[in-house]
């Protein structure tokens, strides 16, 4: 199954259009969608507004990659339960955000195990094809970066 997630702050209609697009194509694979408050709503696979954090854990382990914005807590959530993640930034210039910082995100990301960036609509199709042949992708291991206590907390926030 793919997961696909917009975050919880903002819609991203451009992803989830990319991705039931792609669905309509790969009609034998499993996709849920969490579109949040999007204006589009998706005809080729499955979608949800929300789930609530127990369930997005749970569907997040099920899964065997997630698409999703190039936002930090994405990335955090994949690298704990060693998923693929393949992520497309959300631009500016298409009033997705008000800044371009996840451009900066994803180039900073990119290169790290288990990340594949779609930096464009044209790109998502080969970063899906690259994470579901990529496989299982190891932990990141967050402890170098700060102390586990904080880590704690800041998981306790990304998934409840």
């Amino acid at each position: 199954m793919i997961f696909v997630t917009v975050g919880s702050m903002m819609a991203f209609d451009r992803l989830i259009m990319s991705m039931d697009e792609w669905a309509r194509a790969h009609a034998d694979t499993d996709i849920l969608a969490q579109i949040g408050d999007g204006a589009y709503r998706p005809n080729h696979m499955r979608w949800t507004r929300m789930l609530p954090p127990s369930k997005f854990q749970e569907v997040v382990r099920d899964a065997s990659i997630m698409v999703a914005h190039a936002g930090m807590g994405s990335y955090f959530v994949a690298a704990e339960l060693h998923k693929p993640i393949v992520m497309m930034p959300r631009l500016a210039a298409n009033r997705e955000h008000t800044t371009d910082h996840q451009l900066h995100t994803i180039k900073w990301l990119r290169d790290r195990p288990g990340v594949y960036a779609a930096m464009s609509d044209a790109d998502l199709n080969s970063a899906i094809d690259k994470a579901m042949a990529g496989g299982h992708v190891a932990g990141a291991d967050f402890t170098n970066f700060a102390p586990e206590p904080f880590l704690r907390r800041v998981r306790y926030f990304l998934v409840n």
